[in-house]
């Protein structure tokens, strides 16, 4: 599989929209009940390393603690990109990156009352300027966070295609009380439908603010996947969601040692 997304997902761009830019600021009146981790159940604490990221504007993501100082998420998150994305054109698809001193990282599993636990300093992304098979990115934070134990990414997964994941992430639930937006949900043995060399898919699981989320092997408990995108909407019985790889976060990991 050349590209997970130019086979599966652009040869739809007819039909569907292709969204990765991060997520617009909720709208009460226009959120979608199911625009979460889609038939996923709360969190409540089970995932205390994955947390939310509030963005500039009033986006929100979702990342992982994966370092005292680093967090694991999208390229996508830290960055201003195109509205939609081609994987089967060569034009660049990010726009600029973002201060990552404007990106919070938020702890508990509601981010509407959740904590400040610290602040972006540096984000490390890798060089190329697009998306697809690189939608990863390291942000650096301002102070040590000790209360939590980090997940460890593991960059050789002994996984593929048909094997279970779990997903975690702070997607939209909703305008009601009992389901607001930024709240930790997770899904577990949602099974990997095609696996590539960089990136791959699953089925309908994952919307706004899942962004950056990680899937992670239950039978290790490392992250192997971050959420990249999807199709819209994203509860669509058509829908797919695609994840990066985490080997392809290896670099960042290089360097962020390298300048310490």
């Amino acid at each position: 599989m050349r590209t997970v997304v130019s086979l599966v997902v652009c040869a739809l761009s007819a039909l569907l929209s292709i969204s990765c830019a991060p997520e617009d600021p909720f709208d009460p009146d226009t959120a979608s009940t199911a625009d979460a981790i889609l038939y996923g159940t709360r969190d409540r604490g089970t995932h205390p390393a994955v947390l939310a990221l509030a963005l500039p504007g009033g986006g929100l993501c979702t990342g992982s603690l994966v370092g005292p100082k680093l967090v694991l998420t999208a390229r996508h998150c830290v960055s201003d990109v195109v509205s939609s994305i081609d994987c089967s054109s060569s034009a660049p698809q990010i726009i600029r990156d973002l201060d990552p001193r404007a990106i919070t990282l938020l702890a508990g599993d509601d981010a509407r009352t959740a904590t400040v636990l610290a602040r972006g300093v540096r984000s490390i992304v890798p060089r190329s300027r697009r998306l697809c098979n690189a939608d990863v990115a390291l942000l650096v934070l301002d102070r040590e966070v000790r209360a939590i134990t980090p997940l460890r990414v593991d960059f050789a997964p002994r996984i593929g295609t048909g094997d279970p994941v779990t997903l975690v992430g702070f997607g939209a639930r909703g305008a009601s009380a009992r389901s607001p937006y930024g709240v930790r949900y997770r899904r577990a043995s949602v099974r990997i439908a095609e696996w590539g060399a960089s990136e791959f898919v699953t089925g309908p699981v994952a919307c706004s603010g899942d962004s950056g989320g990680p899937a992670i092997d239950p039978r290790t408990g490392a992250i192997v996947g971050v959420h990249s995108r999807g199709t819209d909407p994203c509860n669509s019985a058509f829908a797919i969601g695609t994840w990066t790889r985490s080997h392809i976060a290896r670099a960042l990991f290089d360097s962020a040692a390298s300048a310490r």
